[in-house]
Formats: C-alpha cells, structure tokens, sequence
C-alpha cells in the first residue's frame, strides 16, 4: 500500500479522544506527546486518523508551539505523518515496521532474561507473580487497559531486575507500534493463554531452566503475529505493508 495524504486516510473527522488536562507546572509539550502517544497507542485515535495541530490547541488550550513539538517527536517514533502543507495523520500500521519491532524485543529482551535468570532469587518470582495475578484479575474485571499496563509491567521488570532498566526505552518504542497491532485484532480468548505464558517463563526461571525460560519467552513474544495471517477485512485500511 503506498503512502495517502491526509485527505485521503480522513475517518469522517471522528472526535479526537485524548486527555486535555494539563499540570502547567510541568513541561507541557512532554504531558501533551504522552497523551497523544497514549491515545495512539491505545488505538483511541484510530490509524488514518486526521490530527489538525489547530483542534488540539484549542482542546489543550495551549500555543501551537508545544503541539507541533510533540507531533514531531511522535512522527519520530513512526505513530505520526506528517504531510508538509497538508497535515498530520496517525500512520498506519505497518509490517515492516512491525516485523523490526520483534527483532528488537526478542532480541534484546533474551539476552536481558539471560541476565536475569543469573541472579534470579524467589523474591524475584513473588514479584513477577503478583503482575501476573494482577493481570489475571484485570480479565475478571474486564479492565483491558490494565491489563495491557501490566503486561508491559511484567516486561519492563525483567529489565530493572537485570539492571538494565536504560534499555527498557528501546523496548517500550518498539511494544508500542505492535501493542496498538494487538489492540486493533484484540481476541478475548487470547488473553488467558497471555497469562500461561507469562508463568511458563517464571516456572522455568524457578528450576534453574534458563534454556526453557527463554524459549518459553521467544514463544510468547513470537504469538501475536499470528495475527497477520488472520486479518479481517475490515480491518485491512488501517494496515500498509
């Protein structure tokens, strides 16, 4: 699929849904692109979706200054386009761009287990296991968005009790563009088998199996690209190769 203008990925102009509560005693254009980037991700903005610099300064009741700032660092990560003399639009979804996001986590995410699993103690496993019970919780209660909190929660912890928290940056950027594919092709019956496999890497970090963690990790992260081959049509238009 090749790059549209703005014009031609418009959704009808649904309604922007964002946060648009501002603490003016913190940076600005840093509260704006995380509520933004949040809403992006959260697929709340639809891809495609016509972003008008001008609507959100009046929903933010702020100067262009500050929005065009976070719109640029949002088009840096790839969740924005932006069409000089024509707009910005929410990208779509690309494959590509998809297919390096998991080289990037099982990467970096198997060699920070491999650390982890060094100095793994039974604290560690209590711990990871609360984010678990939070998440199984979480499907009881039907509170997706938490869910997905914990789920990066679970990710992000294996990098602090590595010692490698800096990299989780990295990681977080490349699970945003495939958490909003998850998100898009959300399955209910998924989510369980989200939990199992997140305590197959603790029973196996538990015996001292760290060949077994890892390949239980690769197996969990490799799951969600499943998806592609199972795309509804429906779907398709906010997806591009």
């Amino acid at each position: 699929m090749n790059a549209e203008s703005p014009r031609d990925l418009a959704l009808s102009d649904p309604p922007l849904s964002f946060g648009t509560t501002l603490n003016r005693g913190l940076p600005v254009a840093e509260q704006i692109y995380e509520s933004l980037r949040d809403s992006i991700v959260t697929i709340r903005l639809l891809p495609g979706t016509v972003l008008s610099e001008n609507r959100i300064c009046r929903q933010f009741g702020v100067s262009r200054t500050p929005v065009r700032a976070a719109v640029l660092r949002l088009a840096d990560e790839g969740l924005i386009d932006v069409y000089p003399q024509q707009g910005s639009v929410v990208s779509l979804i690309r494959l590509s761009r998809m297919e390096a996001s998991r080289y990037v986590r099982r990467s970096l995410e198997t060699s920070i287990l491999l650390e982890a699993a060094a100095v793994w103690t039974p604290a560690m496993s209590l711990e990871m296991r609360d984010i678990i019970e939070a998440q199984r919780c979480a499907i009881e209660t039907g509170a997706l968005d938490l869910f997905y909190r914990e789920d990066m929660r679970f990710h992000q912890t294996f990098c602090r009790l590595a010692g490698r928290i800096d990299v989780w940056a990295t990681i977080a950027q490349a699970f945003a563009g495939l958490g909003r594919l998850v998100r898009l092709t959300y399955q209910p019956d998924r989510l369980p088998s989200v939990l199992a496999e997140h305590a197959a890497i603790i029973d196996a970090l538990e015996i001292g199996d760290t060949r077994q963690a890892i390949h239980r990790l690769q197996f969990h992260l490799d799951q969600m690209f499943a998806v592609f081959g199972q795309l509804p049509d429906r779907l398709r238009r906010y997806v591009a190769e």
